[in-house]
């Protein structure tokens, strides 16, 4: 019987069997001696890789905004703008609670360094002494509704000309919006090198719709 017909006869047969008949059939016509031939080796097949990529929800979503104190005013600081050695940050004052809230004139300012400790710096209203590049909008009632926001600018350079005195580095404002009002911390760095001046600006509101 031919290979072609043995595997005609038989479908179910491994082709490693079809394989091992036809050489020992071919080795057992010449009548030298047989071997069984080799086994082949099983395929192995491992775990596909081409399942889906399982991709997280994205977290770098804007974070909600803060949740309002108690006193129901909250405070921030932008990020200091620089030019030339000059830096000016904006505070913000936003009334998230229900009641109106009047401020008015140049905020009380006082600066802590990283360890809480103050520093001895200098305030110069309106910071005309610092620059006159910043315009001070002038002290002024304001009265800040629900909702609304009123700001001020910080002021300072942060040249450092005097190697006999260390520079005064702040970490931490601590703002009182007016007479008689309470205090408020905000973390900001701010850097006023040998000069030991911080400026300040007065309040003014802030446009509704821009923050």
């Amino acid at each position: 019987m031919s290979v072609i017909s043995a595997l005609r006869a038989l479908p179910a047969v491994s082709l490693g069997a079809v394989l091992c008949l036809a050489g020992c059939g071919a080795q057992a016509a010449g009548g030298g001696r047989t071997e069984a031939a080799p086994v082949p080796t099983p395929l192995t097949v491992s775990a596909p890789f081409d399942r889906p990529h399982q991709v997280e929800a994205d977290s770098s979503q804007d974070s909600p905004p803060p949740a309002c104190p108690d006193s129901g005013v909250l405070l921030s600081a932008g990020p200091a703008n620089a030019a030339l050695g000059l830096r000016v940050q904006t505070v913000v004052l936003t009334n998230c609670g229900h009641r109106v809230r009047k401020v008015g004139g140049y905020p009380s300012v006082r600066l802590l360094d990283e360890d809480g400790d103050p520093l001895k710096v200098k305030i110069d209203p309106g910071a005309r002494r610092v620059t006159t590049a910043v315009k001070d909008p002038g002290p002024k009632p304001l009265a800040v509704r629900p909702g609304r926001s009123a700001r001020f600018s910080l002021v300072w350079r942060n040249t450092y000309d005097d190697t006999s005195r260390p520079p005064a580095v702040g970490a931490t404002v601590i703002v009182t919006a007016g007479p008689g009002g309470s205090e408020r911390r905000v973390s900001s760095l701010i850097d006023l090198g040998s000069t030991g001046r911080l400026g300040v600006t007065a309040w003014q509101e802030v446009p509704a719709g821009t923050r």
